[in-house]
């Protein structure tokens, strides 16, 4: 189902994309509450995303990850949800997403990314330097790609996201 029938609006994209700062203007615009699947990770956990990647593995992390997405959507609630950003690797979380809203999936040029990870301060256990980041953009460009109702951020304000997603939302028959 792709529209906003239960109200489930799902952020995707590449680490630095804009997924959170938007995904909380939408949702303020929307009057929907906003979550940040990494946080509600570290929440559950009772530790940083590093630390989970330190203590165990990127595997244990994925399977928390899809624990918290999963108790999210059996919730009542209608919500906007930034996603991180390999989240949507994991096929069943993908089909789950699919299958209770609507992905906009948020995408900028390699220059843009490099430059908004080299500022933030941000848990990114796999994106650590330049050269890791880059090589992780490669290995997922294909499914960034492959995702729906792709938004450039590379040259516009969150503001600027944000109108373009209503914008989308409106033209796939929303109810917003």
């Amino acid at each position: 189902m792709n529209s906003l029938n239960n109200g489930l609006i799902f952020i995707a994209g590449p680490p630095c994309s804009g997924k959170s700062t938007t995904g909380k203007l939408l949702a303020t615009r929307l009057g929907l509450p906003f979550h940040d699947l990494d946080t509600l990770i570290e929440e559950n956990a009772s530790m940083t995303i590093s630390c989970i990647f330190s203590s165990f593995d990127e595997e244990e992390f994925r399977r928390l990850e899809s624990e918290a997405l999963n108790s999210l959507l059996s919730t009542d609630e209608r919500f906007v949800l930034a996603l991180g950003g390999g989240c949507l690797l994991d096929n069943s979380n993908l089909l789950a997403v699919r299958n209770n809203g609507i992905i906009i999936t948020l995408t900028a040029s390699e220059d843009i990314l490099q430059k908004r990870i080299g500022i933030q301060n941000g848990n990114r256990p796999l994106a650590t330097n330049g050269t890791a980041f880059i090589e992780l953009l490669k290995a997922r460009n294909e499914h960034y790609n492959s995702l729906p109702n792709r938004i450039d951020t590379s040259g516009i304000t969150p503001e600027e996201t944000v109108i373009k997603i209503i914008s989308i939302l409106t033209g796939a028959g929303s109810n917003i």
